[in-house]
């Protein structure tokens, strides 16, 4: 089997009880920590034959705590334009937003997945992946399952 490292981001921050309620739950391979936004997340090493059969363990004994659940999954797959640009660090929202209406680049940039309020959510999975094969650009790939684990949360 293989351990899987990930991160699992939590409603909130736990009580000192509630991190070792967590512990003796079965996530004594995962350690809470906090994030630069105040959120609370969990880094996970979990031993699995697959990583969403290890997210799948991990999110079950979360639900072991009462109060404490987990709302996301990795990065988080959602991003806008402006985030997206924030993540791959070489292009700007201007250049992704081009390439997003066909104004620059071979076309077929990825649908959102939301759109409302002038605001358009796509998958950051899919830009990354689109990015590297149609443009060539140097991005690390995305763990499809864990955006698909992290779109299920």
């Amino acid at each position: 089997m293989t351990i899987w490292n990930f991160r699992v981001a939590l409603n909130r921050a736990p009580s000192d009880e509630e991190a070792d309620a967590l512990f003796e739950a079965g996530l004594d391979d995962c350690t809470v920590a906090g994030g630069s936004d105040g959120g609370a997340y969990l880094m996970c090493g979990r031993e699995s034959v697959s990583l969403l059969e290890a997210i799948s363990s991990v999110l079950i004994d979360i639900r072991k705590v009462s109060g404490l659940w987990a709302i996301g999954v990795g990065q988080g797959d959602g991003v806008t334009l402006g985030d997206a640009a924030r993540r791959h660090g070489g292009r700007t929202q201007a250049s992704l937003r081009q390439l997003a209406a066909g104004q620059r680049g071979p076309g077929g940039f990825p649908a959102p997945v939301i759109e409302a309020d002038n605001i358009s959510v796509y998958s950051w999975a899919e830009i990354s992946e689109w990015l590297r094969t149609r443009m060539g650009d140097d991005i690390p790939p995305v763990n499809r399952d864990v955006a698909l684990a992290d779109a299920a949360v």
